[in-house]
């Protein structure tokens, strides 16, 4: 059990969002669990998420077992694309959770930046990838380069282009979807395109090739809604190859597929430091790159010959 006493300056801040300051190790998410399991106390007495702070109140946490903190790095393979005194860029291989949260207490990308660092910089988490999601994702290694970048994603400014194959054949050799994304009404651990959602979520894509029932796309997203891309694609009903949570089937030529086809290829944004525009690109992995490669020559003859025609859904 770990203990905290609130001064002045926390004031009216919700206990989450003052947790989750503090223990940047764990996401909010994490922390608002182990407030419904009443892991947390304020005053010695169980609380809501929401509970304002007050000066002298003492919040106590307790986390997972020691045994189950332990960092395992061994098993994860650091790809560094890029790293300054302020940022460090990450090629994140699929199948590697990028933070501990519920369910994945240690073993993550985080934990592996951590021990890397021999205490030398602790690094913030500035966006994320899911576990399924290869590519490239950017950490900060000081706080003025978190909220640099933090702010960026928010006004739009970051650009990050992804790749995908997804289930069927897209006609269009472009597309924009406009859908809000919420929780699922049906199942909360999944997302969905929800009426009740209160902001629109946007997706643009690119046909690259088309196969025997299924495309090769090339997708921008100009917001950061959970799952965007994998709700979105099973929206138009093209879902993801491999994606079993969001309707994609497994096969290509009778080859199974484990998980999603989706990988961050690249990432552009104003520098924190420098103010200068710099972007990083990774290569596809292997499982996606044996596709793609079939397509390049079609991919070539798309954009420079054949006339463009466009998809539109927006509710």
């Amino acid at each position: 059990m770990q203990e905290k006493i609130i001064y002045k300056k926390i004031e009216n801040v919700r206990v989450d969002s003052y947790l989750a300051s503090k223990y940047k190790k764990y996401s909010r998410s994490y922390i608002q669990k182990l407030i419904s399991r009443q892991r947390v106390l304020v005053n010695d007495r169980v609380v809501n998420s929401n509970r304002k702070l007050k000066y002298d109140d003492v919040v106590k946490i307790e986390f997972g077992k020691e045994k189950e903190l332990q960092i395992d790095s061994s098993k994860i393979e650091l790809d560094i694309v890029y790293e300054d005194v302020d940022i460090i860029v990450v090629n994140k291989r699929s199948g590697i959770v990028v933070h501990p949260s519920c369910g994945h207490l240690s073993g993550t990308l985080f934990d592996a930046l951590v021990e890397r660092s021999g205490g030398k910089y602790t690094p913030y988490l500035v966006h994320r990838l899911d576990k399924c999601t290869s590519g490239i994702i950017i950490f900060a290694k000081n706080e003025e380069s978190k909220l640099s970048i933090s702010w960026q994603f928010r006004k739009r400014v970051v650009k990050k282009i992804y790749y995908a194959i997804v289930k069927g054949t897209i006609v269009e050799n472009y597309g924009i979807i406009k859908a809000p994304i919420g929780r699922s009404p049906q199942n909360r651990k999944l997302m969905s395109v929800n009426f009740f959602a209160k902001k629109i979520a946007v997706t643009k894509f690119k046909v690259i090739g088309r196969g025997d029932d299924y495309t090769l796309i090339e997708v921008r997203i100009f917001t950061g809604r959970t799952h965007q891309i994998r709700v979105h694609m099973n929206y138009i009903n093209r879902p993801i190859i491999g994606d079993r949570q969001y309707g994609g089937y497994e096969k290509i030529e009778g080859k199974i597929y484990n998980r999603p086809l989706l990988h961050a290829h690249s990432i552009t944004f104003i520098h924190p430091k420098t103010y200068k525009t710099i972007g990083f690109t990774v290569e596809l992995p292997s499982d996606m790159k044996e596709i793609f490669k079939k397509y390049s020559e079609k991919f070539y003859f798309l954009i420079c010959f054949v006339p463009s025609c466009f998809f539109s859904i927006a509710l």
